[in-house]
């Protein structure tokens, strides 16, 4: 009985204990002593995360009070004339990846929607992502203008495509000075045979005939089509297309590629040092004597597979040839 006895009031204390339920008070006054403390931190680790963003919009919204007749002209200028932007990455060491090729469809409170031409596909997260944006160089009230900095302020994507893309708009419009290295005019088209295809060939590119190539000057005649070589670099080349037959030609519009197969000779030997590389052309121009002028960026690199016939492997290039550095610098150390 006693046993009995002893259980029934040990349960009694349970049943007095819980008569009231669970003390939820002490549960929210835990949990907000954690957020008291942990939400400063989470806020400064963003707050330092996006310090750079943050910052742009301070000083934008600064800006509005004292923002000139000028950001709204060339804006104007950039819209109605549907200028061709390309917009690209920018990192700490510069220039980086390209995003794509865009128009300015409106600007709208302070943002820009674009219309996207061509886009290249992209695993990163863009919204807050800081990008420059590339234009053909034009004049205002006597300054050279030809790109702006801004941010992505709203971006929608599928996959790794980007389907809409809206731009803050820029704290100034600059000019940006595109070239890392020296251009080396070509006097003596002897020393260069070079072969041209569609980009879009790049993985069969061999098994085809040339699209464009030069021609010795024996074998030249007025009306034959013929690259000429304008200067070269270890980043890129110009190109002049003499007597373009437009029915022959590849797409020859800014931001498409051709595969290059370019021979140099070496100087005082009769061998010549070659490689291939795919070109994006980032201008295009006509001389008076009709020829079409192309300055083309070189961006990857062809590797031979082993064996004969079995393909090309293309490995990106940011700035420059390596090979055709090594060479430049060699023959520039000779003169």
């Amino acid at each position: 009985m006693l046993d009995v006895s002893v259980q029934l009031d040990y349960l009694r204390q349970i049943q007095r204990s819980f008569a009231h339920g669970s003390q939820r008070f002490d549960l929210i006054e835990v949990f907000g002593t954690m957020l008291l403390y942990v939400m400063p931190v989470v806020g400064l680790f963003a707050a330092w995360r996006y310090r750079s963003y943050l910052q742009y919009l301070f000083i934008r919204f600064i800006s509005v009070f004292f923002r000139s007749k000028s950001h709204g002209d060339i804006e104007d200028y950039l819209t109605n004339k549907a200028v061709m932007l390309e917009v690209h990455f920018l990192d700490g060491e510069g220039i980086g990846r390209l995003l794509c090729h865009a128009r300015i469809s409106s600007v709208f409170s302070g943002r820009m929607s674009l219309d996207l031409v061509r886009v290249e596909p992209s695993a990163r997260k863009l919204k807050g992502q800081q990008v420059l944006c590339l234009c053909k160089p034009f004049v205002y009230s006597g300054r050279k203008i030809n790109s702006f900095v801004s941010y992505i302020s709203f971006a929608k994507k599928r996959g790794a495509m980007v389907k809409k893309l809206v731009l803050l708009t820029p704290l100034k419009y600059r000019f940006t000075i595109r070239r890392k290295h020296a251009r080396q005019k070509v006097t003596r088209q002897e020393m260069f045979r070079i072969k041209a295809w569609d980009g879009r060939r790049r993985n069969t590119f061999w098994q085809h005939r040339p699209d464009m190539q030069t021609i010795s000057r024996s074998n030249r005649t007025p009306d034959k089509m013929h690259l000429r070589v304008g200067n070269i670099s270890p980043g890129g080349i110009r190109l002049f297309i003499e007597n373009p037959k437009p029915p022959g030609l590849p797409p020859l519009t800014q931001g498409q590629t051709l595969v290059l197969r370019i021979s140099i000779k070496q100087p005082g030997s009769k061998k010549f040092m070659y490689f291939t590389v795919l070109g994006t052309i980032r201008s295009r121009f006509k001389e008076k004597n009709g020829a079409v002028g192309l300055g083309i960026q070189f961006t990857a690199l062809a590797e031979k597979h082993p064996g004969e016939g079995t393909g090309y492997t293309w490995r990106s290039v940011k700035d420059e040839v390596l090979p055709l550095k090594q060479f430049l610098d060699r023959l520039g150390s000779k003169r």
